[in-house]
């Protein structure tokens, strides 16, 4: 199924930054002062309640993320938690992939994969992210690198493992009240220049 998304979800990341000077340290106050205001105008814009976005920080990473539907009734259709953003600093994991609690996360992991989705992680194991929060519904060939966008995402998860420390940033794009995205905005500092790419999550 190909999936639509809205010009208006489109942020221009080159002249976001343009005239600012992005540093390791100087990363935090740039996605705050620059990225911020600018996800949360455009996931206000996407979504059809009235949002209340959480700042939850785990480890290294800081994630933006809608509890609405579970705090009050939002819609009469089934509508979902989910995450705006994550940004952050990639870090070696921490432990071993816990794969039985990701079997567990999923009630029937046998309905995603007939789907072609996979648990898609925001920040990959390997550059520091955890299970919960990071967790997300993703197609295959975009998680496991069998197409072309599949390769991209790969590489820029592999170049984040390589350097720990790297600044990132994840933007989910959703059409509609699921926690599914219709895309994603990633981000990374790579020799003081910003690398983003805008990634289809089309089965």
């Amino acid at each position: 199924m190909r999936i639509v998304i809205s010009v208006e979800n489109r942020l221009d990341y080159q002249l976001i930054t343009a005239g600012y000077s992005l540093t390791v340290d100087r990363w935090d106050a740039f996605v705050r002062e620059r990225l911020v205001d600018e996800w949360l105008g455009a996931y206000t814009a996407m979504s059809t309640w009235r949002t209340e976005v959480l700042g939850i920080t785990q480890g290294a990473l800081v994630y933006l993320f809608d509890a609405a539907p579970t705090l009050k009734p939002v819609t009469d259709l089934p509508a979902d938690d989910r995450v705006v953003a994550v940004w952050g600093h990639s870090q070696q994991a921490a432990n071993p992939r816990d794969r039985a609690r990701l079997t567990g996360f999923l009630a029937n992991p046998s309905a995603w994969s007939r789907a072609r989705l996979d648990r898609g992680h925001l920040v990959a194991h390997a550059a520091g992210g955890g299970l919960d929060l990071n967790l997300f519904p993703q197609a295959m060939n975009l998680n496991r690198g069998r197409s072309a966008q599949g390769r991209v995402w790969r590489k820029m998860e592999a170049y984040l493992a390589r350097n720990p420390g790297t600044p990132l940033f994840v933007r989910p794009i959703y059409v509609g009240p699921s926690w599914r995205p219709a895309a994603l905005d990633y981000g990374l500092l790579n020799g003081g220049e910003l690398w983003s790419e805008r990634f289809v999550n089309d089965v």
